[in-house]
């Protein structure tokens, strides 16, 4: 099959089908309600976000729940798909390698790039907490306790009522060694409380106070919070305490309490919101017989700050982890770093601008939801800010989001001006169509008068059957035509015309042809008779 068969077939297949109205009618509504439903199915479409937070049962979890209920239930756009992890690190992994979209991370993690921040989530600070120490508290109430009992004999002793004057010899004598025995009673009252004295000094000599005594004795880093053996290794380091010269274990919230009775730890390591629970938690378990826990200052907590941008230095207010009495009883210096939720930059920048709309419409509700854990609060957007803000975020925050007709105006304006283009095309194709046909009429006519001139130049017979299979092909030709186009009277005329043309110059050769063939066999046949 040649490319003008090819082309033939390839037309007649196309004539015909557009010869069924109704049925191309109905193809192209069709197609035509595919291409807008499928528009706006993908303008209307829920975009599903992967946030990965962990450890369980962390006030990540809890936030990342709430948020996951709270979209779906306005039925908005945004769709959050939850993806544990083990901790900071294991949500870190899942955002690089492309198995989370979003995450909540601390600052202490690191701010890369690649992670730019879409809203502050809290504050986080730092706490040692030393338990009380119950025994040596009931030590010196059973120190006290003589002495009281002691210097009280005394004082009943100068009560007793007076006697007369015949009895003052021995009255200055009682008076004497009344004297003596309330000297014996003050010196014995001294005494002992220089013993109670030096039992404090022996107590307090072994009160961890510092970070830099923490050598040597056992930490219990909480789980279920930002606490990690990372995170107080540069606390430890940072004070010249090697993190291999500390017993670290880790302690369930749960088992606090045994583990402090028990004296299992000298010190609980937490890390969370000042007024989150898990500082709550740490601190009721820490206290004994009434008495509120000690808490390790991180007095250089400022040069840490310089030295590592991810913390900041911070002063915790007396009662600011609550506790009866307050704890801690004194302002505090501590570290505090913030806790991010972060987006790979490649993510959808619209998307990520709604999903900062809605959580910054709704952080007083979920700060109503979660007392004390959560405080969300927007990064900075100045050019020399510490961290990095996703442009989704940033469009949000200075009001820069875009419109429909912002985002796709000019789409819209480029596509009014191509659409006549394809208006020109589409014309074109079918006066392409309509200016074939002509074309094929005229070839059809040109080969018909090539016929013509080849019949008065046959040289044989042979030649002449031959054209006669050619023009008895040309009807067949023009028939098949004349079934898919209408043809007009002009066109039959000619076609006719040509037709009776080819026949009647054929017809005239075949006769010349014949009678020259005669008249050469007649001088033959002549010369043979005689």
């Amino acid at each position: 099959m040649n490319i003008e068969s090819l082309e033939h077939v390839v037309r007649n297949r196309v004539r015909t089908f557009l010869r069924h109205t109704w049925l191309v009618t109905m193809l192209g509504t069709v197609i035509i309600g595919g291409v807008v439903w499928w528009a706006i199915s993908f303008m209307t479409a829920p975009t599903e976000m992967r946030i990965a937070a962990g450890p369980a049962g962390s006030a990540n979890v809890k936030l990342v729940e709430l948020l996951t209920q709270k979209f779906s239930t306005e039925r908005d756009k945004i769709r959050l798909r939850f993806v544990p992890t083990g901790g900071p690190k294991e949500s870190a992994e899942a955002i690089t390698d492309n198995s989370a979209d979003i995450a909540i991370l601390p600052s202490t993690i690191g701010n890369s790039p690649d992670w730019p921040v879409v809203a502050i989530l809290r504050q986080n600070v730092i706490a040692f907490i030393v338990p009380a120490q119950a025994a040596s508290i009931t030590a010196k109430k059973e120190t006290s306790a003589p002495a009281k009992k002691e210097t009280s004999a005394p004082e009943k002793k100068e009560k007793r009522p007076k006697g007369d004057k015949g009895t003052k010899g021995a009255k200055n004598a009682k008076d004497a060694k009344s004297d003596k025995t309330t000297k014996t009673a003050k010196s014995e009252d001294a005494g002992a409380n220089d013993d109670s004295s030096g039992g404090d000094a022996v107590a307090g000599s072994n009160k961890l106070e510092k970070v830099s005594q923490l050598a040597g004795h056992r930490v219990g880093i909480v789980t279920g919070n930002v606490a990690t053996t990372d995170l107080l290794d540069v606390v430890l380091k940072h004070y010249g305490v090697p993190l291999d010269k500390v017993q670290v274990s880790q302690i369930d919230p749960k088992n606090m309490a045994y583990a402090v009775k028990a004296k299992q730890v000298d010190v609980l390591f937490v890390a969370c919101a000042a007024t989150g629970q898990a500082i709550n938690d740490a601190v009721t378990a820490a206290s004994q017989d009434g008495q509120a826990p000690s808490l390790i200052a991180i007095d250089q907590a400022e040069g840490i700050a310089k030295r590592n941008p991810a913390f900041a230095s911070v002063d915790i207010d007396a009662g600011t982890f609550g506790g009866n009495p307050p704890s801690p009883a004194d302002d505090l210096k501590s570290l505090s770093f913030a806790e991010y939720l972060v987006a790979r930059k490649s993510f959808s920048h619209e998307a990520i601008a709604a999903l900062a709309k809605l959580i910054f419409t709704s952080r007083l509700a979920l700060a109503a939801a979660m007392p004390g854990e959560i405080k969300i609060a927007a990064p900075s957007t100045d050019k020399d800010a510490g961290v990095v803000v996703h442009p989704g975020a940033l469009a949000y925050l200075t009001d820069d989001q875009k419109s429909f007709f912002d985002k796709y105006g000019d789409d819209i304006f480029y596509g009014l001006l191509i659409f006549p283009l394809f208006g020109s095309a589409i014309a074109g194709v079918a006066s392409y169509f309509r200016n074939s046909g002509r074309t094929r009429r005229l070839r059809l006519l040109q080969r018909l008068l090539d016929l013509v001139r080849k019949a008065h130049a046959a040289p044989s017979l042979e030649a002449l059957d031959q054209l006669q299979v050619d023009v008895d092909n040309l009807v067949v030709a023009i028939i098949h035509q004349s079934e898919h186009e209408d043809y007009d009277q002009t066109v039959q005329m000619s076609f006719s015309l040509a037709l009776d043309q080819v026949r009647f110059t054929i017809d005239n050769r075949r006769a010349v042809l014949l009678n020259h063939a005669d008249s050469d066999a007649r001088p033959g046949a002549k010369a043979a008779a005689a």
